[in-house]
């Protein structure tokens, strides 16, 4: 094998000028000076059209610039006479200088150039940190008993005899032969877990939907047979007072036939025949014939006669959880440039600050408020008309929230010295700023939302430690957040430009 003094030299000759590595594609210059092609390309040319050599100064005709295969056929003789990939190499890719040491901050190895630009690194030579590593290896895995005083002496000579140097390589190829073992055994192990793991998240929402939807579908079938008993009754009472009226009308069909059959009869009849009967024709179908009593039989009538799927949507709402609440905003935590309602349930910038007191509950720096009621429990959900706000945030936020300290919008990175709304700081919330809608995440999600927002709903399951946002107008979801939640939690408000407004809104069932 080459001695390392000749392939230093090799290795200078066939490194480029300038980008001080091995050359990729040289090209030689009519100066005889080569390079990297991509090298070359990126020198300036004059207004001569020449090119300046990075060696030697000279100006060249780019048309002089030819492909160099002596050259490129010393580069790859080096990288096999070095056992070196394109991809690995011993040499300091930035310096181009062979690795002389490790770092014991960074965990890695340097030249000595880069020893030197990091004066406060602590380094050792690269055999005793290789050294180092084995023995850590070792006895991670393979622990030593912790030797009686009298051999400790003994033991550190023959840690440092060749049979202890043997015995300590042994239980290297041990260790690696344990972890081969053990990549094996794991090998698919992750994947095979995720699958189960996805697979029960699978069976727990299908259960959620099933329950669900099970339990519309008895209260749906139950409001089915209640109706449909009460049309049954209905209908019985209908024919009752039919019964009750024909028994009191003394209408009978087999009698009103056979005297309408007699009077045919005698209507052919003679006068004098004729008249004398004509009494009793006349008693007959005056006690047979009186008018029944007129009943208003109509079904349709009977209550029946109303919305019917928009009359049970509403008995429905008794057994949804959780239905959309009415909240209203807490005034002592309104900043003093908002104005409430009278009824709470509206918020909109001022022209001006209020004269309030500055309460501990109340923020001082940003335009926010809470809501009135908080929750450490249980399922929630509210709903936001954002219609009339350009710029709006809305979720909710911890008990602890900062209200005295500056506040930085979300879209102010710098500023972290301030509160930013965000999981940390204990706010989960969405965001409309400058058009885009957001989740205030660390750092912030832009959300791939094409029609405009007109009310936002806001889902809090506080044992699942989760928030959810979804489109009121269709429910369609937008964003949800997962957390652990260890205080109450506040519905969360901020609004920022004058004339905006945030209505809480309510089905009103």
């Amino acid at each position: 094998m080459a001695c390392e003094e000749e392939v230093n030299k090799l290795k200078e000759q066939v490194t480029c000028a300038l980008c001080g590595l091995l050359f990729k594609d040289p090209v030689t210059m009519g100066c005889g000076h080569t390079s990297c092609k991509e090298c070359v390309a990126k020198l300036v040319v004059t207004k001569d059209g020449k090119v300046t050599c990075p060696t030697c100064s000279n100006d060249c005709s780019p048309i002089d610039i030819v492909d160099n295969e002596l050259a490129a056929k010393l580069v790859e003789t080096l990288k096999k006479i070095l056992e070196l990939s394109p991809s690995e190499s011993n040499f300091c890719e930035k310096h181009n200088l062979p690795y002389t040491v490790f770092c014991l901050d960074d965990m890695q190895l340097m030249c000595d150039k880069t020893a030197k630009e990091h004066p406060n690194c602590r380094t050792i030579p690269i055999k005793e940190a290789a050294e180092r590593f084995k023995n850590d290896v070792i006895d991670f895995l393979f622990p030593p008993p912790m030797p009686p005083p009298s051999l400790q002496k003994a033991n550190l000579c023959l840690a440092d005899s060749r049979q202890a140097l043997g015995r300590r390589e042994e239980k290297l190829q041990q260790a690696l032969e344990f972890l081969e073992k053990q990549a094996k055994e794991n090998a698919g192990r992750d994947e095979q877990m995720n699958l189960v793991d996805l697979k029960n998240q699978g069976d727990v929402v299908r259960e959620k939907i099933e329950n669900a939807f099970n339990a519309l579908r008895k209260f749906l079938e139950k409001e089915q047979v209640t109706i449909q008993g009460q049309v049954e009754m209905q209908e019985e009472h209908f024919l009752q007072q039919l019964e009750e009226s024909t028994t009191q009308s003394g209408v009978n069909p087999v009698t009103v036939d056979h005297l309408i059959s007699d009077i045919k009869k005698k209507l052919p009849q003679e006068d004098i025949p004729l008249l004398k009967n004509i009494g009793t024709i006349f008693d007959k179908s005056g006690n047979l014939l009186k008018k029944p009593k007129e009943l208003p039989i109509d079904l349709s009538q009977g209550g029946f006669n109303v919305p019917l799927q928009y009359a049970v949507w509403k008995r429905m709402f008794k057994h949804i959880e959780p239905v959309p609440m009415l909240l209203t905003l807490d005034p002592l935590t309104a900043n003093a440039h908002l104005i409430l309602s009278g009824d709470g349930t509206e918020v909109k910038v001022g022209e001006k600050q209020e004269d309030i007191p500055d309460n501990p509950e109340r923020f001082s720096r940003w335009l926010s408020v809470l809501g009135s009621e908080g929750f450490s429990s249980g399922r929630h959900s509210w709903e936001v008309d954002v219609d009339e706000s350009t710029v709006w945030q809305l979720g909710v936020a911890k008990a602890s929230v900062p209200r005295k300290r500056g506040f930085a919008p979300f879209h102010w990175q710098e500023s972290r010295k301030f509160f930013t709304p965000e999981p940390q700081a204990g706010v989960w919330a969405l965001a409309l700023q400058d058009g885009d809608y957001t989740a205030l995440t660390s750092p912030p999600i832009e959300l791939q939302i094409k029609d405009k927002l007109r009310r936002v709903g806001v889902f809090l399951d506080y044992s699942a430690g989760q928030v959810s946002f979804y489109n009121a107008d269709d429910v369609s979801h937008l964003y949800t957040f997962k957390d652990t939640f260890t205080e109450t939690i506040f519905p969360y408000f901020y609004i920022a430009h004058k004339g905006d407004t945030l209505k809480l809104i309510t089905l009103g069932l």
